[in-house]
């Protein structure tokens, strides 16, 4: 049986200043972490943010591709409209999407 668990890669030396290591401290002991473990999680957790951010942009630019491509076929005479199994498929899309960039990442 496979191990699920993410192999390491040895240690990463970052340098930080004294305000930023007690604000390290400061946070790892509100969540009862050593403070390397509150750096990794706290390093993980905000990639995670800039991830989710980039995906919620790209969504935005392509809701916005796709309301322009819409009102264009409306003044066209265009009128159809998506069905809710239409739109049902496409959040399915995005959560399977977003489902297994989260398996991968953790």
């Amino acid at each position: 049986m496979k191990s699920t668990a993410p192999k390491r890669v040895g240690p990463l030396s970052v340098q930080l200043s004294a305000t930023e290591r007690r604000r390290l401290a400061l946070h790892a002991k509100k969540r009862k972490l050593k403070v390397a473990t509150a750096a990794r999680v706290f390093l993980d957790e905000h990639l995670t943010e800039l991830e989710d951010r980039a995906e919620l942009s790209a969504a935005e630019e392509w809701q916005k591709a796709q309301a322009w491509a819409t009102w264009e076929k409306i003044k066209a005479g265009d009128v159809r409209e998506a069905s809710e199994a239409d739109i049902r498929e496409v959040f399915d899309a995005a959560r399977r999407r977003m489902a297994r960039r989260r398996s991968r990442a953790g």
